[in-house]
């Protein structure tokens, strides 16, 4: 692996901060904000920022050049990632109205697990990740941490899934059909971050009528502080966490980012403790410790088939 800069390392843990800082500004503005209005902010934005990016890129109006020429081919790929995101974003936000977020973000990265059964119904490529005994150890390893951080949640054994688990484990399968619908219908065609953007944009359009009808938007009686976190974890969370990640994939790749990810529970714990006086329990963290060794396996497999892939059609 190539020596890492200290822009790029200072880049990868505000990466890993500015998502770790989402599910606990979520859980603090949530008696202040509706659902529907917390999501519209926050994408709103996110759609502020990343359209002042891209629009200082050179490479802009030739990406324009390509949506005017296919207008709808573009407009009902970008449609379909935008319906799957606000899927992810109603069960993602909702979740944390219910469970603290150092638990809740630790059962959402189940997604690299969802990730690799979905690749495997959609791309045959994926498929022979499957024949690999440490793909199958990874995925049972991934299963069953998430089974025990769910069974302990508090000092005893709970036999029972909430609706804010389901919801966290819901919010997981909902981006990795975010994810196939990206790499189905848009990958190599747009830059990443133009893509995003114009998803975002979409999601704002698409929702503005649903929250106005939801109506109610403040709930309670925010102060200050509440603005700042909720239209802070749009710039931060959603703009910058997914402007970085987009920005560094090319360079460094997506096993490397997605292993990188693994951090943020742990980040978020920190930040849950300080501000809700959040406690997991030991076989909590134990749980979680197996979870995410299994996605890490199911990473490193995932990053050894695609570089055998290159070595055999750099050999053809």
């Amino acid at each position: 692996m190539k020596k890492l800069s200290l822009s790029i390392i200072a880049a990868l843990l505000g990466m890993v901060v500015f998502w770790s800082i989402t599910p606990v500004a979520i859980a603090f503005v949530k008696d202040e904000y509706s659902l529907m209005f917390q999501i519209w902010t926050r994408y709103v934005s996110a759609v502020v920022l990343l359209w002042a990016m891209v629009l200082s890129h050179s490479e802009t109006r030739k990406e324009f050049r390509k949506i005017r020429s296919h207008f709808f081919y573009y407009w009902i790929r970008l449609t379909i990632c935008a319906v799957f995101t606000i899927l992810f974003q109603l069960l993602f936000t909702y979740c944390f109205f219910l469970i603290t977020p150092a638990f809740g973000i630790l059962l959402y990265q189940s997604q690299v697990l969802f990730s690799l059964i979905l690749g495997v119904l959609f791309f045959r490529s994926e498929r022979l990740l499957m024949k690999q005994p440490l793909t199958i150890s990874g995925m049972l390893l991934a299963v069953g941490g998430a089974v025990v951080v769910i069974l302990f949640q508090s000092e005893g054994v709970e036999l029972s899934l909430s609706v804010g688990i389901l919801m966290a484990l819901g919010a997981a399968l909902s981006w990795s059909f975010v994810g196939v619908s990206l790499r189905k219908g848009l990958e190599g065609k747009l830059s990443p971050v133009f893509t995003v953007t114009l998803v975002f944009t979409l999601i704002v359009l698409y929702l503005t009528p649903l929250t106005l009808l939801a109506g109610h938007p403040i709930a309670g009686s925010p102060r200050p502080v509440h603005w700042f976190f909720l239209i802070g974890s749009g710039f931060l969370g959603i703009a910058g966490g997914q402007g970085i990640y987009y920005r560094l994939l090319p360079r460094l790749g997506l096993v490397t980012l997605a292993s990188v990810q693994l951090l943020v529970p742990f980040i978020t714990g920190v930040f849950s403790f300080l501000l809700f006086r959040e406690k997991i329990t030991f076989l909590q963290i134990l749980g979680g410790l197996v979870l995410l060794a299994g996605c890490r396996i199911i990473l490193v497999q995932k990053s050894k088939l695609g570089q055998a892939k290159e070595k055999a059609s750099s050999v053809v």
